[in-house]
Protein backbone atom coordinates (compact mmCIF):
# COMPACT_ATOMS: atom_id res chain seq x y z
CA UNK A 1 0.00 0.00 0.00
CA UNK A 2 0.95 3.40 -0.72
CA UNK A 3 1.77 5.85 1.51
CA UNK A 4 0.47 9.49 1.65
CA UNK A 5 1.71 12.72 3.86
CA UNK A 6 -0.16 15.80 3.58
CA UNK A 7 1.83 19.16 4.56
CA UNK A 8 0.22 22.09 5.78
CA UNK A 9 -3.20 20.77 6.63
CA UNK A 10 -5.05 23.78 7.91
CA UNK A 11 -5.85 23.39 12.02
CA UNK A 12 -9.91 23.88 11.34
CA UNK A 13 -9.66 20.61 8.68
CA UNK A 14 -7.42 18.48 10.71
CA UNK A 15 -10.29 18.89 14.24
CA UNK A 16 -12.95 18.39 12.07
CA UNK A 17 -11.51 15.37 10.93
CA UNK A 18 -10.46 14.06 14.45
CA UNK A 19 -14.40 15.03 15.14
CA UNK A 20 -15.42 13.23 12.48
CA UNK A 21 -13.33 10.04 13.06
CA UNK A 22 -14.30 10.12 16.78
CA UNK A 23 -17.98 10.30 15.78
CA UNK A 24 -17.61 7.25 13.15
CA UNK A 25 -15.26 5.23 15.65
CA UNK A 26 -12.64 5.16 13.19
CA UNK A 27 -8.60 6.29 13.36
CA UNK A 28 -7.84 9.47 11.95
CA UNK A 29 -6.27 7.64 8.76
CA UNK A 30 -8.97 5.59 8.31
CA UNK A 31 -11.31 8.75 8.81
CA UNK A 32 -9.49 10.39 5.70
CA UNK A 33 -9.27 6.87 3.70
CA UNK A 34 -13.28 6.90 3.83
CA UNK A 35 -13.27 10.73 2.70
CA UNK A 36 -11.00 10.12 0.02
CA UNK A 37 -13.05 7.24 -0.84
CA UNK A 38 -16.51 9.16 -1.27
CA UNK A 39 -14.95 11.97 -3.08
CA UNK A 40 -14.18 15.63 -1.51
CA UNK A 41 -15.97 16.15 1.35
CA UNK A 42 -18.36 18.25 0.05
CA UNK A 43 -19.20 16.16 -3.11
CA UNK A 44 -19.35 13.27 -0.59
CA UNK A 45 -21.97 15.06 1.91
CA UNK A 46 -23.88 16.29 -1.42
CA UNK A 47 -23.88 12.81 -2.49
CA UNK A 48 -24.80 11.12 0.85
CA UNK A 49 -28.05 13.83 1.34
CA UNK A 50 -29.09 12.99 -2.28
CA UNK A 51 -29.24 9.20 -1.69
CA UNK A 52 -30.60 9.71 1.84
CA UNK A 53 -33.77 12.27 -0.13
CA UNK A 54 -34.14 9.74 -2.98
CA UNK A 55 -34.65 6.96 0.26
CA UNK A 56 -36.68 9.10 2.43
CA UNK A 57 -39.24 9.83 -1.06
CA UNK A 58 -39.57 6.29 -1.87
CA UNK A 59 -40.22 5.45 1.63
CA UNK A 60 -43.05 7.95 1.71
CA UNK A 61 -44.08 7.11 -1.48
CA UNK A 62 -45.07 3.70 0.06
CA UNK A 63 -46.72 5.60 2.89
CA UNK A 64 -50.62 4.44 2.64
CA UNK A 65 -51.15 7.45 5.08
CA UNK A 66 -49.58 9.23 8.02
CA UNK A 67 -50.13 9.74 11.40
CA UNK A 68 -51.20 13.20 13.47
CA UNK A 69 -49.27 14.33 16.40
CA UNK A 70 -52.19 13.24 18.16
CA UNK A 71 -52.17 9.68 16.91
CA UNK A 72 -48.47 9.56 17.84
CA UNK A 73 -49.12 10.95 21.27
CA UNK A 74 -51.63 8.89 21.83
CA UNK A 75 -49.54 5.41 20.34
CA UNK A 76 -46.71 6.89 22.85
CA UNK A 77 -48.73 6.77 25.80
CA UNK A 78 -50.11 4.03 24.91
CA UNK A 79 -46.51 1.82 25.29
CA UNK A 80 -46.20 1.54 21.10
CA UNK A 81 -43.85 4.13 20.20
Amino acid sequence: MATLTIRNLPDEVHSALKERAKLNRRSLNQEVIAELEGGSPVEGSQVRMERVMRETDEIRSRAKAFLTSEEIDAARKEGRA
